[in-house]
């Protein structure tokens, strides 16, 4: 969506924040009318409702696109062209997901538990200020490194470890 919106600004000589504004608004008021789409899990529909359900909710966000869109003067054509192939691979993934989901409920729930485990260990460390050269002056990576090691931190500890997950 992001590459979407950008190369329509691009293009178009829109200010990128000026569509991200009215984006905004309008998806706002899209998605409270939208939830009431969503049945709790318990009522999950099959694959064909799925399938339904997706199609008017991506022609509805398509729709909210193409109005902002307009408005601001870019070709309603020009935009289809890029919604298009966009709406067909979302509503694979998102249809294909829910089919798993329903299915494997234990599998996509230990997938998911996955995915969080691997990106925290990626991400917590530049979170908590541990960069590719060492702590980050000023985070909280080189605040704990002086009130817990000082300048000396033992081989093997839990933040040379963290340190080395920020290096490689």
């Amino acid at each position: 969506m992001y590459q979407f919106t950008e190369k329509v600004a691009e293009q178009c000589g829109i200010p990128f924040c000026t569509i991200l504004k009215h984006l905004g608004n309008a998806l706002s008021a899209l998605f409270e009318k939208l939830k009431k789409q969503f049945p709790p899990p318990s009522e999950a529909p099959g694959h064909e409702k799925r399938m339904d359900k997706m199609t008017t909710i991506l022609d509805s966000v398509e729709e909210c696109f193409l109005q902002v869109f307009s408005k601001l003067g870019v070709s309603k054509e020009f935009l289809q062209s890029l919604t298009g192939p966009l709406k067909t691979g979302v509503r694979y993934v998102a249809v294909t997901i829910g089919d798993i989901t329903k299915q494997h409920p234990y599998l996509v729930a230990a997938l998911v538990c996955i995915v969080i485990g691997v990106l925290l260990s990626q991400c917590l460390p530049a979170i908590l200020g541990f960069g590719p050269l060492g702590p980050v002056k000023g985070g909280i990576a080189a605040w704990l490194q002086g009130w817990v090691f000082g300048g000396a931190v033992p081989a093997g500890s839990w933040f040379a470890i963290l340190q080395h997950i920020a290096m490689v």
